[in-house]
């Protein structure tokens, strides 16, 4: 009995280790939501799972892939219990006026790429998006 026991739970725990999900993207926040060159602006994006999940965060304004650069999002790690990341940065001084959106991508540990559903086709932020209002 005892040995049928300890095969059942090395089995699971194998199991839980095999099958076990990548996080998802659950939410991004932009504060303010519209600003002018020059402001500060805060970008804080929540996915599920733990922050030691996933390797690297970051956005590619998707009106201008080539010419914006990526901007590189850091792990929260004053959340305790959510997989937070976030960006505190200055509106480039050289930004048109116009709505911009800022698309996420998210590598998980293992060096694959987070993708949300419905934005499989997406050229780039698979992971989500964020509209923003450069004033």
């Amino acid at each position: 009995m005892k040995k049928i026991l300890v095969v059942l739970s090395l089995f699971l725990l194998i199991a839980t280790t095999v099958f076990a999900k990548q996080p998802k993207f659950k939410e991004a926040t932009m504060i303010p939501q519209a600003a002018a060159p020059g402001d500060s602006v805060t970008l804080t994006v929540e996915f599920t799972g733990k922050i030691k999940e996933i390797s690297k965060v970051f956005l590619t304004v998707r009106e201008h892939p080539y010419d914006a650069p990526q901007f590189i999002l850091q792990p929260d790690k004053s959340q305790k219990k959510k997989n937070i990341w976030m960006l505190k940065t200055i509106v480039p001084w050289d930004a048109p006026s116009e709505s911009v959106n800022l698309d996420i991508t998210a590598i998980d540990k293992k060096g694959k790429e987070i993708v949300s559903k419905g934005l499989e086709n997406q050229a780039t932020g698979k992971a989500g998006s964020v509209s923003f209002e450069i004033q």
